[in-house]
């Protein structure tokens, strides 16, 4: 307590820039002392550049497309990814920037990069993990796509995938819920893992992407001016997802299998589930509706 009451503004400077990116450091810090919790709740740039260097971003509210979180602060945004950190039990959300930490510490903070040929971007792993089939020996019937389409970023391409093209039922499952006893151990949905949805798509981050096919055109455009984040991908590339029987089957298949687990018909399940928005409050199951409406 005298260290911290007593502490100069250089010298605090200096101790806020060696703890840069350590989230959880930035919350302990806060706490220390009347002084240290003065300044932490002040400055809110302080937490955009810890968050930053950490590799978060804020991904765009459904509403809006100003890249705000209702209105949430940087300091808000600190606390609830420390706070699912030590409660989730899936390593790549909770260490899910290791792939890129030390690189973070060398880059400027909050300067996001826009893309050039010159400077190629790296997909975040979690890009691939989420959005492409983990199953490569799976018959050809049951590895239904999003698209024909290769994703690439333009113009600098994306690093090798596991899969050749995003798996649209690989997708689609990171939108749908999954049971309470797995909900910080699956991801399901993807918005209830605040971690993993606000890691930047790409390192640097870029506030544009452009996914193109072979031919080069765009067929997806994927934007936030404070650094693209895996769930704004994320939930560009759903909406490609056809309504079509096969995926409803998928989903229809999956709802069921909750409700009956929950002891409750499919339309109880769904209005006691739509209640469960994520960490940003807009989430939307997708085919719900149209499967209770069709019942």
């Amino acid at each position: 307590m005298i260290l911290s009451s007593s502490i100069s503004d250089a010298l605090f400077i200096t101790l806020w820039d060696h703890v840069l990116g350590d989230l959880p450091t930035h919350v302990a810090l806060a706490q220390t002392s009347k002084r240290l919790r003065t300044v932490y709740t002040q400055d809110d740039e302080i937490w955009r550049a810890a968050c930053f260097v950490a590799g978060f971003g804020r991904p765009l509210h459904r509403s809006n497309g100003a890249g705000a979180v209702h209105g949430w602060s940087w300091r808000r945004l600190a606390h609830i990814l420390v706070r699912h950190s030590e409660k989730c039990e899936i390593g790549s959300c909770v260490k899910a920037n290791t792939c890129f930490a030390e690189r973070y510490e060398d880059l400027t903070y909050t300067r996001v990069r826009t893309l050039h040929p010159h400077h190629p971007v790296e997909f975040h792993p979690l890009y691939f993990y989420l959005h492409f089939s983990q199953n490569h020996q799976a018959p050809s019937h049951h590895r239904r796509t999003v698209s024909t389409y290769l994703p690439t970023p333009s113009p600098s391409p994306s690093p090798t995938p596991p899969a050749s093209i995003p798996d649209a039922v690989s997708i689609l499952l990171t939108h749908l819920p999954t049971f309470p006893e797995c909900r910080y151990a699956q991801y399901g949905p993807l918005c209830s893992h605040p971690n993993a949805s606000c890691v930047f798509a790409t390192f640097p981050p870029v506030p544009r992407l452009e996914f193109e096919n072979g031919d080069g055109e765009v067929f997806m455009v994927v934007e936030n001016p404070g650094g693209c984040t895996v769930l704004d991908v994320n939930r560009a590339l759903a909406q490609l997802i056809p309504l079509d029987q096969y995926h409803l089957e998928v989903a229809h298949n999956h709802y069921q299998d909750l409700a009956l687990a929950s002891g409750m018909s499919i339309s109880q399940y769904a209005n006691a589930i739509s209640r469960e928005r994520g960490f940003l409050g807009d989430h939307e199951y997708p085919f719900l509706q149209h499967i209770v409406a069709n019942m």
